[in-house]
């Protein structure tokens, strides 16, 4: 039995665990601070695998450029010359309505223009400035928001496909405030939502910025050369001294002044401060005896399941045209599959020469039960999805299938009470600490901002 004493122990190696120690070891150089992860590997949903010339990411595939944070992080560690950004075909969406991929429009005029919707559909939106005012004092639904503002057709499939491919969510079950919070401020300071934007639009372009939309700021779709993962393998080399694997924490306590972390194998830490950075649902055992009030708050969170499905064709073999970011499925069209992104025709290298990638997404807070399927069961789902909709010839000469049984966090309804309560019992705690995609947001962006603020506070 090994027995040590830290500043700082880090539970949870995922990029929300790993940032943290990078702004710690910044911001505190003298203070001594251990990272611990249970598995054999660092970086938690994000991975890369290189199988056969193509490059497969595990879960996650970019982040918005967006974040100053983020990119000031990725230069201290020195992958800025490693940045990859999505080319031009990223803005080329599209959503299938009526058995038909329909181009996501881009710009008012377009919109109008545009089959995406049905004309009254359209019209409806158009009519944006004139919807009822928000009742007072509730958590709204997202789907009730956007029904209330932009009509019910918008919602079902514009709203709710976009949901499902953030959060694998159901809309009318999350919560506006908590998911999309900048539509929310948009409506109570301008009134409306095409009034917001119109002054964000004119803002950027004073700024010479992107303006995004009502469901967030501007952004660009980034990775880095080969993928997602060689942020984790960076973090890994710079900190290999400050971290130990194959190290699952299953306790803590408060002894004295500190606090005592206890290990599967029997090895015990003491830390006068303790960032807890992995899912709630084990964070929630972690901490058991030191409340029981506080792990049922953290197991108050729920998750929705998500299968990752990369399929490798032949080009040739493809009948669509994937010069596109890919497509997401509104609910309403019955097909097992969320969506569906083109990989290789955003990035360069995801796939050989002549060979493209669908990266699919099975399963989510509507469709628990796909996470049980088998892997033959799974692909031929998938496979015959892909086949109504852009029309493949021949078997995929690459499949590979990433499960992750609780994958996205949800924010339901009543999501800010609950984190009300729980920042509430961590002051009580004193010096535990929390960070992860299951509190402020689920991003890569999300993740390192709280790490930041995590850090901030001690």
């Amino acid at each position: 039995m090994t027995q040590n004493k830290y500043d700082v122990a880090i539970i949870g190696g995922g990029i929300s665990g790993l940032s943290a120690l990078h702004f710690l070891k910044h911001k505190k150089p003298s203070y001594t601070v251990k990272l611990f992860e249970a598995d054999s590997r660092l970086g938690g949903t994000i991975g890369t695998d290189h199988i056969d010339g193509f490059s497969l990411d595990w879960g996650p595939n970019g982040f918005l450029d967006r974040e100053p944070l983020t990119l000031q992080m990725v230069d201290q560690i020195n992958l800025t010359n490693s940045l990859e950004r999505a080319n031009d075909n990223v803005e080329n969406r599209f959503i299938l309505r009526a058995g038909k991929l329909r181009p996501v429009p881009m710009s008012p005029p377009k919109f109008i223009t545009s089959d995406i919707l049905p004309i009254s559909g359209r019209l409806r939106v158009m009519m944006e400035p004139f919807a009822k005012a928000r009742p007072a004092d509730i958590d709204e639904s997202v789907y009730d928001f956007v029904k209330r503002r932009i009509g019910v057709q918008a919602a079902d499939y514009l709203v709710q496909p976009m949901v499902s491919g953030v959060y694998g969510g159901v809309a009318d079950r999350l919560s506006l405030q908590s998911c999309f919070p900048i539509m929310r401020e948009m409506e109570d300071e301008y009134g409306s939502l095409f009034k917001a934007m119109i002054h964000k639009a004119k803002k950027a372009k004073a700024e010479k910025k992107k303006s995004g939309s009502p469901s967030g700021p501007g952004g660009w779709l980034t990775s880095f050369t080969g993928g997602l993962s060689k942020i984790i393998e960076q973090f890994q080399e710079k900190y290999q001294n400050d971290i130990m694997c194959n190290q699952t924490a299953i306790k803590i306590i408060k002894t004295d002044k500190l606090y005592k972390i206890t290990f599967e194998n029997g090895n015990e830490v003491f830390a006068h401060k303790v960032i807890v950075a992995t899912p709630t649902y084990k964070a929630a055992d972690l901490v058991s005896e030191l409340s029981q009030s506080l792990a049922q708050t953290f197991n108050s969170i729920p998750y929705a399941p998500i299968s990752v499905i990369c399929l490798g064709y032949k080009k040739e073999n493809i009948t669509h045209n994937l010069d596109g970011f890919g497509f997401l499925v509104p609910k309403k069209e019955n097909l097992k599959i969320l969506g569906s992104i083109w990989t290789s025709s955003i990035f360069s290298h995801r796939a050989p020469n002549g060979m493209v990638q669908f990266r699919t997404m099975v399963g989510g807070d509507g469709d628990h039960e796909s996470i049980n399927l088998s892997d033959d069961a799974l692909l031929d789902a998938v496979q015959a999805n892909l086949d109504a909709i852009v029309g493949i010839n021949g078997k995929p000469t690459l499949t590979k299938i990433y499960r992750w049984s609780r994958g996205i966090p949800q924010f339901k309804i009543g999501h800010a009470k609950i984190m009300d309560k729980l920042e509430k019992e961590l002051t009580q705690q004193g010096n535990l600490f929390i960070t992860g995609n299951a509190y402020y947001g689920i991003s890569l962006n999300d993740c390192i901002k709280q790490s930041y603020k995590v850090v901030e506070q001690i």
